[in-house]
């Protein structure tokens, strides 16, 4: 399974995760996003989002595009992205019986803000 680099800066209004196919998926297909340590990260199923199953971490800064099973964009929109993001999501498709149509992989690297100051140090001789 290949994965996609996506780097972003820390403190911007938000990061898109790509995830797509060209596949017709059918209507009932589960699309869930987990990160690396297995949190999920969004959950749509039935033709709706399901924040319920969302990990807290997650949870009101998620969003993906509405008809998603049938345009095929399956990308993962996740606002205000910290240092605590950068981590691996993985985008998976499973029939209703539960067997996996597709997985996809996203890296997604956040780079911290440094702030720097200008801090001047006096040393006084003891000589």
């Amino acid at each position: 399974m290949s994965v996609q680099q996506v780097e972003v800066d820390s403190g911007v209004e938000s990061v898109l995760l790509p995830c797509g196919t060209t596949v017709h998926l059918p209507g009932d297909a589960r699309v869930e996003w987990k990160d690396s340590r297995n949190r999920k990260v969004h959950v749509y199923e039935n033709g709706s989002d399901h924040p319920e199953e969302q990990d807290l971490f997650y949870r009101t800064r998620t969003n993906m595009n509405k008809h998603l099973l049938r345009t095929g964009d399956l990308s993962l929109t996740l606002k205000h992205p910290t240092d605590e993001d950068g981590n691996i999501y993985i985008c998976i498709v499973s029939s209703r019986e539960g067997n996996i149509l597709m997985k996809k992989q996203v890296d997604l690297q956040v780079k911290g803000q440094w702030f720097t100051s200008d801090v001047v140090v006096f040393f006084q001789s003891t000589d």
